[in-house]
């Protein structure tokens, strides 16, 4: 086992692949929705289990999926839109095309307060099936858009692979896992990344919808000041590979453990506040 972490750390900068990007990649998904399930409630596993009819990493790529065969409607909410104060999220753009914290807050809205009881299971089983992604994307680095006032765009933002350009977008996606690349089954990723203290798991999944968001802000700026434009990740120092290891397991487990908050607390019949003057 120790090899194989070994092996996960070293291969966190391996951007090789020919494969188109996929937000956090098919694996990493799989491997985040895992972990979110081993910190939902009996309660809220057996509904799971009811309204899907399989597990949560079973579905955690099912929006990529749809991307790929052009369903447009889908293809914002993979992301988050940055204010132009450069610290909080957009949480106004909750309409079919608009950005991910947006698709939440309305989920949320519709599924909250016991109210997924009087919805046809149907329904209940997509909005699972959305949040399954796109609660863990919304954390995903490269997932955070800033507006240009803020910093240059993600494609201004050339980074190198042994001196051939590299997207900042396809660097941060494909940190967490590599399929076919890295021999680790879901548990195993697991085993290495969800170590976090119930303390923190605490303060992770606590506050409102607006506090997660200037969290996940933060995140995007550690990302961007741990690999500056120019950047030849084949050639990072150890501090520099360690910095990216913190920020990629950082939002791995931040996605997941929100992820389990957001559906323990939709079975519970209870809902997460919007803002903290919105109770």
């Amino acid at each position: 086992m120790r090899n194989k972490i070994i092996i996960l750390l070293s291969m966190l900068v391996a951007v090789l692949s020919v494969q188109s990007a996929k937000a956090w990649h098919n694996f990493a998904h799989g491997s985040i929705a895992y972990m979110a399930e081993q910190h939902l409630t009996p309660e809220a596993r057996e509904k799971c289990r009811y309204y899907l009819r399989h597990t949560l990493s079973h579905y955690a790529s099912w929006m990529d999926a749809w991307r790929l065969e052009r369903f447009e409607v889908v293809n914002k909410s993979h992301a988050a839109m940055a204010l132009p104060d450069g610290v909080n999220l957009d949480f106004e753009s909750g309409d079919p095309a608009g950005y991910v914290m947006g698709h939440l807050v309305n989920a949320l809205a519709e599924l909250g307060d016991g109210k997924y009881k009087n919805l046809p299971d149907s329904v209940v089983r997509q909005r699972l099936i959305n949040m399954a992604h796109y609660v863990p994307d919304m954390h995903c680095p490269s997932h955070v858009l800033f507006p240009e006032s803020v910093h240059p765009s993600q494609k201004s933002h050339r980074l190198y692979d042994n001196g051939k350009k590299l997207g900042y977008h396809r660097f941060w996606d494909h940190c967490l896992g590599r399929e076919g690349r890295i021999k680790l089954h879901y548990e195993e990723l697991a085993a290495v990344v969800d170590r976090v203290p119930k303390k923190r798991v605490a303060e992770i999944q606590s506050g409102s919808l607006e506090d997660w968001g200037r969290d996940i802000v933060e995140l995007a700026q550690r990302s961007i000041e741990a690999v500056p434009k120019g950047t030849d990740v084949a050639t990072m120092p150890a501090e520099q590979v360690e910095a990216v290891r913190e920020v990629v397991f950082d939002a791995a487990v931040m996605g997941a453990y929100r992820l389990a908050h957001v559906i323990n607390t939709i079975f519970a019949d209870k809902n997460i506040p919007v803002s903290n003057d919105k109770k």
